[in-house]
């Protein structure tokens, strides 16, 4: 259960630095930008929107990689309780059976 807070906690680390990533290459350098000559200026635009899709899809993969990585190691905290539940059955009845039979 462990594993899966952390990863849940990392997947959060990693989106709030993405997502400050993104704020802070929209327009909080427009005052910049307007110093800049016409063609300059696109070029600026256009590498933002590159950043910012990049970002997006950052925090995407991150989000569908932590579920994905969730899933496989509650599947195998399911396999394992479910060992450990026929085991302990198991034992108890193989216990029974020598004890009184």
């Amino acid at each position: 259960m462990k594993a899966i807070v952390r990863n849940f906690l990392l997947a959060c680390l990693i989106s709030t630095f993405a997502f400050f990533g993104i704020l802070g290459a929209s327009n909080a350098h427009q005052k910049l930008d307007a110093k800049l000559p016409v063609k300059e200026r696109v070029i600026r635009n256009a590498e933002v929107r590159k950043q910012t899709f990049t970002l997006f899809g950052v925090i995407g993969l991150t989000w569908v990689l932590c579920f994905w990585r969730c899933g496989v190691i509650n599947r195998k905290l399911n396999e394992e309780r479910l060992y450990r539940q026929r085991f302990n059955e198991y034992m108890r009845s193989n216990v029974f059976h020598r004890q009184y039979h």
